[in-house]
């Protein structure tokens, strides 16, 4: 699922451009969550880093769309950016932003997907996979690679990483779905390891981080199988 946001204080170029996306997506099956916003100010006042594609139109009133980007890149350094204008010249100045790209108004459709398509493989070519993990309002960014083990608390999960601890509500169900693939394995009810990270594995325990995490009987046989699958590779 690409995420992606229209920020443009015309509502014939958001409906436009949100129509030529679903357009391409019917036509290949790529699969979308579009939101769009009508001013700049509206799209950075309560920003959370969970888009990978802003179409950004320069020339708003109030913030433009280049100051817009600034804040936007304060906040979040992984976002794809392209540049929606009337004027080329404007282009030049998203190098200061890290924009990958521009479309010129009027949008044509099979420009303006030539520049998705460019997003698209840029936000793919990301060597990192992320997930994004909601905390109460806040929304953190973390890279799967940092995540020690997620634990269940009760009706919390809680994600030990590099950077410390992240708490939100869920199930290790909700986990497990949402690291499927990524090199995680269940050791016992209430807690998926990252199995890159794992120091030790012993009859009762799995040493992660320098602790100890308990290796229940009834996981062991599935946990050392993915183990073993992760180190003849098959597990990513």
């Amino acid at each position: 699922m690409i995420r992606v946001a229209i920020v443009d204080d015309d509502e014939e170029y958001r409906l436009q451009e949100k129509d030529f996306i679903n357009r391409y997506s019917k036509d290949t099956g790529e699969q979308f969550e579009i939101k769009t916003f009508n001013s700049g100010m509206d799209f950075i006042s309560d920003y959370a880093p969970v888009f990978d594609i802003v179409f950004l139109d320069i020339e708003m009133p109030l913030l433009t769309g280049m100051e817009t980007a600034r804040r936007l890149r304060q906040i979040d350094d992984k976002i794809c950016i392209v540049f929606i204008t009337k004027m080329s010249k404007y282009a030049i100045e998203g190098y200061e932003v890290n924009a990958i790209d521009f479309v010129v108004k009027p949008i044509k459709y099979f420009n303006f997907i030539d520049k998705l398509k460019k997003a698209i493989s840029f936000v793919k070519s990301k060597v990192e996979k992320e997930i994004i993990i909601k905390s109460d309002d806040n929304y953190f960014r973390v890279p799967v690679s940092s995540i020690f083990y997620v634990e269940k608390d009760k009706n919390y999960l809680i994600y030990r990483t590099k950077k410390g601890e992240i708490t939100r509500r869920g199930t290790l169900k909700d986990a497990e779905e949402e690291l499927a693939g990524c090199g995680f394995s269940v050791c016992n009810s209430g807690c998926i390891v990252n199995l890159k990270l794992i120091e030790q594995v012993t009859q009762n325990c799995v040493i992660i981080n320098g602790e100890q995490i308990p290796l229940s009987r009834r996981k062991v046989k599935d946990f050392k199988k993915d183990m073993l699958g992760y180190l003849r590779g098959g597990l990513k």
